[in-house]
C-alpha cells in the first residue's frame, strides 16, 4: 500500500469519527435540553427558594383571607315572619289584658271593702269579693297598708267555712317561717315580712270557734 491510499484512509477515519462525534453530540444536546428543565424544577437551591416563597404566600392568604371576614358586614338578623309577629302581637294583648283585669279585680275588692266601713248603706255582701280578699291578703300590692286594717276588721266578723279556709291559710305561712327560723336562720329577717306579719295579725282577729 502506497502513501497516498494510507493518507486517504485516514482522513477518511477522521471524517467518520468527526461525523459520529457531531452525531453524538447533537443527541446529547437533545436530551440535555429536557434535562436542564427537570434539572430546573428539581434544583436544590430552587426547592428551598420554593419552600421559603410558600410559607409566606399562604400567610398572605390567610391574612386578606381574615381581612375580607372582616371588612365583610356582618349578616343582618332575620326579620320574623308574618305569622311569629301575629303570635306575639297576640302574647302581649293577652298578657295586657291580664294585667287590666288583675287590676280591675283590685280595685273592685278595694271599693267593696272601703263601702263596708264607710257606706254600709250602699254595700252589699259579694262573694267573689271577698274570695278575692282571702287570696289576697298578705300581698301588700294588691291590699295597700291603708286598706289592710279595714280588711282586718273586715274578716273579724267571718265565720263558718270563710273562717276555716283563712285560719288554714295564715297558720301555713307561719308555720313555714317557723320552720326557717329552727333552721338556724336569721329569726329577725324571717320574722320581719310582711306576710308573716299580716298572717299573726290575721290569726289574732279572726273569733274563735266556740
Amino acid at each position: 500500500m502506497d502513501v497516498d491510499e494510507k493518507s486517504h484512509k485516514k482522513e477518511a477515519g477522521r471524517k467518520k469519527r468527526r461525523r459520529s462525534d457531531k452525531q453524538e453530540q447533537v443527541v446529547e444536546d437533545q436530551q440535555s435540553k429536557p434535562g436542564k428543565r427537570k434539572k430546573a424544577v428539581t434544583d436544590p437551591v430552587f426547592e428551598i427558594e420554593s419552600k421559603k416563597l410558600r410559607p409566606s404566600k399562604e400567610i398572605e392568604n390567610d391574612d386578606e383571607a381574615r381581612v375580607s371576614t372582616e371588612e365583610s358586614p356582618a349578616k343582618e338578623p332575620k326579620e320574623p315572619s308574618k305569622r311569629q309577629m301575629k303570635k306575639e302581637k297576640l302574647q302581649r294583648k293577652i298578657a295586657e289584658q291580664k294585667e287590666s283585669s288583675k287590676l280591675e279585680a283590685a280595685q273592685k275588692a278595694i271599693t267593696y271593702i272601703s263601702k263596708w266601713k264607710h257606706a254600709k248603706s250602699d254595700w252589699k255582701f259579694e262573694k267573689l269579693r271577698q274570695i278575692w280578699l282571702m287570696d289576697h291578703l298578705l300581698d301588700h300590692n294588691s291590699v295597700p297598708d291603708s286598706i289592710f286594717p279595714i280588711a282586718l276588721e273586715y274578716f273579724e266578723g267571718c265565720k263558718g267555712m270563710a273562717r276555716q279556709q283563712l285560719v288554714k291559710k295564715m297558720m301555713q305561712v307561719v308555720k313555714k317561717v317557723e320552720e326557717q327560723v329552727a333552721s338556724n336562720e336569721d329569726e329577725t329577717e324571717a320574722t320581719a315580712t310582711s306576710e308573716y306579719l299580716r298572717a299573726r295579725q290575721i290569726l289574732q282577729a279572726l273569733p274563735t270557734e266556740a
